[in-house]
């Protein structure tokens, strides 16, 4: 084998996109499959229900039960008690944040004790006074304080049993590991978890029934926010509920491998980048049993079969292997190329697929700090990581050793040790990197069991495609230039939508790329561009492109004679043929293409840039629907993996009248507009009525 020329904004949340005071229905106009893929992203708090929040309940309850005390003039067992409940809630909150999990738990039980005998004492008053106070809204908002009280003091033992188990999971270079086995710690947290959220749902009810007249008027306004803060809480508990249960799918109970791609997005492909090196880890039970991290040729060089690759890759190579197969925008059907290529290179199935960036070593290290690597005599900060690494593993490596990749072998298990050592602080925020990561499509997932799967899919970590019956934009960039120079690339587009008098839309696309100077890599960027649209919209021109042949993905336009053909002897792949099936050259004058992926219409050309230059081209299509076929309109917008942010500015021009819009738009006079950087998926709709 030989290879040719080759050297942080958050989607909007469903509340958001459903808020609105002009229509009853109003879920009913929008586009509900397009919204129910933007769940909120797990919000993962140090303590997830505050102890403080607690306590700000408790002191609501002492107030309560103080309107019964007065009321009847009794002496102090109702505020004594709640008293003493609130004083050991905030001796619990003290003892959390020196995670005493023993004094936690002692005085979450007394405070839960004292709430009952609370509202026990309210009923000993006597079956007169009691039955009084049961019928009193001032009574009954007391009953219901104290009741609350006491559910979320439950909650906090079950919580804090929780953070016990939690606590017992490490993370070092054998994987993750604890006492008892971390799937059944897992199992173990979870009911915890659930007991947790069962109490909270309880009490958060039991404080929607208070009417807040019945307060004190000086302990109202807190009363709103904490009842407001309960919710939220208890909607992170779900989100962490359901985070764990897909991390303990996703390690599972027994065996489990693990194809990891490390892409480098300096030179991008359509799902983060160059694949250069690979990474097979073999787990049991969430602890690594053996692993192998090596130069992706050392596999592709195993592959008998000369697979015709992409018709694009025609001026970089002449075969196809793993080092190229991220070539689909949907990271599921790249993934399962992966597989197959790495099946081909006579290895063992994987159960699934991860592929991240440098972009994820770079945060972790900006948190955890410098590693050192004696070995190499060097030492990996987050300022020179992607400098270094590919300085060791492209060309000061040892020739004779022949191990370009050793260095990160290396480096893994230093990475997850020092991990292992990071303080409660930067465990935070290396969840913080996490998620981070996961929004910047920086990590993706594939996991061939369906059931982790669609999990992994409706928190929008498995870098499909999503579907919308409206108006849908993504850039996707292919480097095939074979040079390091896509984090050089700073990105921008203007799309500007016409409604015409019949109604239908006229698409006009511009789009620039800047080539900002390197010190490290002076070379032209080489781009092969998709415009990924609604599946059905229509071309109508295209300019600033730099033509170049089309070429089919069957190996055909590789023989320029019959000599040729048989000494190459391509084997078409069948994903590639169906892939091709709907490509056709749309315009001879620009050479552009247009074809059908995952489910969208795509416009693709090539745009070359030199260092110091930009370049801007321009697209115009029509799109597949009319503005008034519906009152509901929406553009979603997708990144690609790994690349740089889009800066966006988008304006959409029409007669109707904007009845309701998402908040991140802006309506003025007719011209509604949006202007950010597309950091990660993001959602604009509005609700139109036609003058």
């Amino acid at each position: 084998m030989q290879e040719m020329k080759r050297p942080k904004i958050i989607p909007p949340s469903k509340e958001d996109l459903l808020e609105s005071e002009i229509f009853p229905a109003k879920i009913n106009l929008l586009n509900k499959e397009v919204i129910a893929k933007y769940p909120k992203l797990p919000r993962i708090q140090k303590e997830t229900i505050s102890f403080a929040v607690i306590a700000l309940l408790c002191f609501l309850t002492l107030k309560g039960a103080s309107i019964v005390a007065s009321g009847i003039q009794t002496r102090s067992e109702v505020i004594g008690t709640a008293k003493e409940a609130l004083s050991q809630l905030q001796e619990a909150g003290a003892l959390a944040s020196e995670k005493d999990y023993i004094g936690v738990q002692q005085q979450l039980e007394f405070a839960q004790n004292n709430f009952e005998e609370a509202r026990s004492n309210i009923k000993g008053l006597g079956s007169l006074v009691s039955g009084v106070i049961g019928v009193l809204p001032q009574g009954q908002a007391a009953e219901r304080l104290l009741s609350a009280g006491s559910e979320l003091s439950a909650s906090g033992i079950a919580l804090n049993n929780f953070y016990t188990l939690i606590s017992q999971i490490q993370v070092s270079e054998n994987g993750f590991t604890s006492p008892d086995g971390l799937y059944q710690t897992l199992t173990a947290a979870k009911k915890y978890l659930a007991t947790a959220e069962q109490g909270i749902s309880k009490a958060t009810s039991d404080i929607e029934s208070v009417d807040q007249k019945y307060l004190p008027e000086e302990f109202r306004a807190q009363f709103l926010v904490y009842r407001d803060s309960l919710k939220q809480g208890s909607l992170a508990l779900e989100q962490i509920s359901s985070m764990l249960n897909l991390f303990q799918q996703f390690l599972g109970p027994g065996s489990k491998s693990l194809l990891v791609l490390f892409e480098n997005n300096n030179e991008l492909r359509a799902t983060g980048g160059f694949i250069g090196t690979y990474g097979f880890f073999k787990l049991n039970n969430g602890r690594i049993e053996s692993q192998k991290i090596s130069s992706v040729y050392d596999l592709d060089g195993q592959i008998s079969e000369k697979i015709a690759p992409p018709g694009p890759f025609h001026d970089l190579t002449d075969s196809w292997g793993l080092r190229d197969s991220n070539w689909f925008v949907d990271f599921k059907a790249s993934a399962l190329k992966a597989s197959s290529f790495y099946e081909k290179s006579a290895q063992q199935t994987p159960d699934a697929v991860v592929a991240m960036t440098p972009d994820m070593f770079v945060d972790l290290l900006s948190v955890l700090g410098p590693i050192e690597l004696p070995k190499y005599n060097l030492v990996l900060t987050a300022a020179n990581f992607r400098e270094q690494v590919q300085l060791n593993t492209s060309l000061a490596y040892d020739k004779k050793e022949n191990k370009p990749k050793q260095m990160l072998a290396d480096f893994a298990p230093l990475l997850l040790a020092k991990m292992s050592l990071a303080t409660p602080e930067q465990k935070g925020e290396l969840l913080a990197v996490l998620f981070e990561a996961l929004s910047k499509k920086n990590l993706l997932f594939y996991d061939r069991d369906k059931d982790v799967q669609k999990i992994l899919e409706d928190y929008a970590w498995a870098g499909r495609i999503l579907n919308t019956d409206k108006d849908y934009l993504a850039v996707f960039n292919t480097n095939l230039g074979g040079r390091k120079t896509d984090l050089s690339i700073e990105q921008s587009a203007i799309l500007n939508s016409e409604v015409l008098a019949d109604g239908s839309i006229l698409n006009t696309l511009t789009y620039t790329r800047k080539h900002q100077l390197n010190l490290f890599e002076q070379a032209k960027n080489i781009d092969y561009a998709r415009f990924l649209v609604p599946k059905g919209s229509q071309f109508v021109s295209a300019n600033g492109f730099v033509k170049k042949p089309f070429y089919k993905s069957d190996g055909s336009d590789y023989a320029k004679n019959l000599v040729d053909a048989l000494k190459l002897q391509f084997k078409a792949d069948k994903d590639l043929l169906e892939y091709d099936a709907n490509a056709r050259v749309v315009d001879q004058e620009s050479g552009t293409v247009q074809g059908i992926e995952s489910g969208k219409t795509y416009f693709a050309n090539w745009i070359e840039v030199l260092p110091g230059a930009e370049v801007t081209v321009v697209l115009k299509y029509k799109l597949p629907f009319n503005m008034y076929d519906s009152r509901k309109y929406s553009l979603l917008l997708q990144k690609q993996p790994g690349a740089n942010p889009l800066k966006l500015n988008y304006t959409l021009k029409t007669d109707a009248k904007v009845l309701w819009y998402t908040g991140n738009l802006k309506n003025s006079s007719g011209r509604v507009s949006y202007e950010a950087s597309v950091l990660g998926d993001t959602f604009l709709g509005l609700v139109l009525e036609k003058r």
